[in-house]
């Protein structure tokens, strides 16, 4: 392959290499991290981020984000735990889903319909979503009663792979199908590169948005339900204050752009578990806490310096060749 060709491919699949050195520098520092149990233990424990992740990546390849994200698991993971004991299982998990889809759905009214600036909807939904939480939880965590609960959240195959890990995969292909092969996938990419273009290519643009904000919503509804499922038990801080920051971290380290119009769902998975494997790799060193913070901080920054350096570079060598 010459060299124009890696830089060609790199500059279209900036999270393949990293994720690559990543594997490697990781294989080096850590002794047994190609062991099969860790390697589904790092699936395992990134595969809630990974669904939130998903939903994530359908707005902001739209052109927006979504700061509520972080707060909503928190109070679906509450609804799904208190509510067992007085509805039953399923009604529970079905009013913690609905809860997810109302709040997405104002989210893409407001945004959407409305005209109001993403950030600030947002912002007022997870403040707002935070405050329920604690109202509901009176500031205590909420255990779960029913024992199909728990153990699907904690129940895994016999090769380790766990429940919630399956299903994450399942709604990689759906989302996968979605964006690529349905009408709504192409509008939500025709949407974020270019809303007025979009509008007057006779693309109905409101309702695009609006139905990525409800499917962010139900993934962080989703989130929580499956965080509590888990860990048997609801807690009011769940997701604050960086969970948010995290999942948008996973999206833009898997190459979708946060002005729209670009982005891959396998890239984004490969963003999310890129932080896994930092996350994994840090805690088997004994680093502490706040070091791997950092350190996946200084990851993010190199790799939009790295993805603005290509780009850059690919459109001068359009202009020159045009």
């Amino acid at each position: 392959m010459s060299l124009k060709k890696v830089k060609a491919f790199m500059s279209r699949h900036t999270v393949v290499p990293i994720l690559l050195v990543i594997f490697v520098l990781a294989s080096v520092l850590v002794a047994g991290f190609f062991d099969i149990r860790n390697l589904f233990n790092i699936l395992n424990q990134n595969a809630i981020k990974g669904i939130m992740a998903i939903g994530m990546t359908f707005v902001i390849i739209n052109g927006y984000f979504d700061m509520s994200l972080c707060t909503l698991i928190s109070l679906t993971a509450a609804l799904s735990c208190g509510l067992q004991s007085s509805i039953g299982l399923v009604p529970a998990i079905l009013v913690s889903l609905a809860v997810g889809l109302i709040v997405g759905a104002i989210n893409g009214f407001l945004v959407a319909k409305a005209g109001i600036n993403a950030f600030v909807v947002t912002l007022a939904l997870m403040l707002g979503c935070r405050s329920l939480s604690y109202l509901y939880s009176q500031e205590q965590s909420i255990l779960a009663t029913n024992d199909l609960f728990t153990d699907f959240g904690m129940g895994r195959l016999p090769f380790g792979m766990s429940y919630i890990s399956v299903l994450f995969i399942v709604m990689l292909l759906i989302a996968h199908y979605v964006l690529r092969y349905t009408k709504h996938g192409r509008n939500t990419y025709a949407a974020g590169g270019n809303a007025n273009a979009a509008f007057n290519a006779g693309i109905n643009v409101t309702r695009t948005t609006f139905i990525n904000f409800v499917i962010c919503g139900f993934t962080g509804a989703l989130g929580g339900v499956l965080y509590a499922a888990q860990s048997g038990a609801s807690s009011p801080p769940l997701g604050w204050p960086d969970m948010h920051m995290l999942v948008i971290a996973g999206v833009v380290l898997g190459g979708s752009k946060l002005t729209g119009g670009v982005g891959n769902i396998w890239y984004t998975c490969g963003g999310v578990m890129i932080l896994g494997i930092v996350a994994n790799v840090m805690n088997l060193l004994n680093v502490q806490t706040y070091v791997s913070t950092m350190v996946t901080g200084m990851i993010m920054i190199g790799v939009l310096y790295l993805d603005k350096v290509l780009t850059e570079r690919k459109k001068k060598e359009s202009l020159t060749n045009a």
